[in-house]
């Protein structure tokens, strides 16, 4: 019996379910686990229910670049899917990948405060957004300038905590629109509108256009995949001598053997013959042929590097310290203007949702990327001496998190014996 007619049987609603179940069942054994089916009927509550579709892995070309193009910028029906997924493809490529890791490594290193309208920092309210999830949020926020955008999901949280943010995927979001696509590839289809949720659906976009910094960049990666392809290809005609046999016995039992024995040549191999047969070696005198595709893969990653980080010297090899030192503040000026990029975006679009959470946060506040302070115990040791000297007293809870050591209560102090040679029993001194 066909699927379609045993589909069709009289079955009674709870037969229908079971087979809906079992077949989700085995979905999720194949391809993974499945979310849970909840039946939200006669209820008020809505299912945000989205579908991650199956990467696309065929090798992508030029006209996949330009039809995505133009089925993202369409002013009727955009679909993002096709430029999400050449932008997926052209991750695939260390030497972008690393830029861009790069770029988002010098923002997300940074530590996270809260500022009072002062500019005085609020060292409790701090601990709000020194979490993974808040790091998890910036990572996102400063890719959506390659993506175009990101959105997250705050799925579990209890008034005044957020415990956990998943992401979208950006195939099924429009931004042009304000839609979560059920299907991706079906503009028209069912959709939720994620402004309906502000405090839960989180849009991220950080530059004026929602396309991203990788439209320019993803033909690169298509163009120096063409060169790799053609260097393989080239190493396998000319890298290795090929090797001609000429005989003059003309039956199928002797070619046979003599393809067998070409077959089997390798390293130190050897061969018997008879002297009807005359073996060729045939050598590549063109030794810089591979100049043609290393020049190219060079250029396009020097042109890659000055797409991300805006020069090449971070990324490739450079030639004097004057020059570093010019290319290292233009990617210290970038690094700046995403410290800000993402600052505005927390302070005016993140804090308000965080304090309709249950966050105690005033208004007025500000989040501040700030380099993380690092002490080494020998010059914490001259602080905190100078602050006794002062007068002040040490707790002994600080004392015991600041140098991992613990302290006896009972006799908090005993007798300091003195080195008669070295008066100092300092471990650093």
């Amino acid at each position: 019996m066909s699927r379609r007619k045993h589909y069709n049987r009289a079955y009674t609603p709870t037969q229908r379910k079971s087979l809906v179940l079992a077949g989700d069942k085995k979905k999720s054994n194949r391809f993974g686990k499945q979310p849970d089916i909840v039946d939200t009927r006669g209820s008020s509550k809505m299912e945000i229910d989205y579908f991650h579709f199956y990467e696309s892995l065929y090798r992508k070309e030029v006209t996949d670049w330009q039809k995505a193009r133009i089925m993202r910028y369409d002013p009727f029906n955009p679909i993002t899917y096709p430029i999400q997924q050449l932008y997926k493809d052209s991750m695939l490529d260390n030497h972008l990948q690393g830029a861009i890791e790069n770029r988002i490594l010098r923002v997300t290193n940074k530590e996270a405060v809260l500022k009072d309208p002062e500019g005085v920092i609020d060292t409790k309210r701090s601990l709000f957004v020194q979490k993974r999830w808040f790091r998890h949020v910036t990572r996102k926020a400063m890719e959506s300038k390659f993506y175009g955008y990101s959105m997250c999901f705050i799925n579990n949280f209890t008034a005044g905590s957020i415990n956990k943010i998943i992401d979208i995927p950006r195939e099924n979001v429009i931004p042009e629109k304000g839609l979560i696509l059920k299907e991706a590839h079906n503009p028209s289809g069912e959709a939720i509108p994620y402004a309906a949720f502000p405090n839960f659906l989180i849009y991220i976009q950080l530059l004026p256009e929602a396309v991203g910094i990788l439209e320019r960049v993803a033909p690169m990666t298509i163009y120096k995949r063409h060169s790799w392809a053609s260097w393989d290809e080239f190493e396998q005609i000319f890298g290795v001598p090929i090797r001609i046999a000429r005989t003059m016995i003309n039956s199928e039992k002797h070619k046979n053997e003599l393809q067998s024995w070409l077959e089997t040549m390798g390293t130190a191999s050897y061969g018997i013959f008879d002297k009807q047969v005359d073996i060729e070696i045939k050598e590549n005198q063109k030794s810089d042929s591979f100049n043609v595709f290393l020049q190219k893969i060079n250029v396009i990653n020097r042109e890659m590097s000055k797409g991300i980080v805006g020069q090449t010297m971070t990324m490739d090899d450079g030639s004097s310290q004057s020059q570093a030192e010019v290319h290292q503040q233009t990617y210290q000026e970038i690094t700046d203007a995403d410290i800000m990029d993402f600052q505005d975006w927390a302070t005016d679009d993140f804090l308000p949702v965080m304090r309709n959470l249950g966050y105690d946060i005033p208004d007025g506040y500000y989040v501040e990327l700030q380099e993380k302070a690092v002490i080494k115990p020998k010059d914490k040791i001259k602080i905190d001496a100078e602050l006794l000297r002062a007068g002040y007293n040490l707790k002994t809870k600080y004392i015991e998190d600041t140098y991992d050591v613990e302290l006896d209560e009972d006799n908090p102090k005993s007798e300091v014996r003195q080195d008669p040679v070295n008066e100092s029993l300092s471990f650093f001194d």
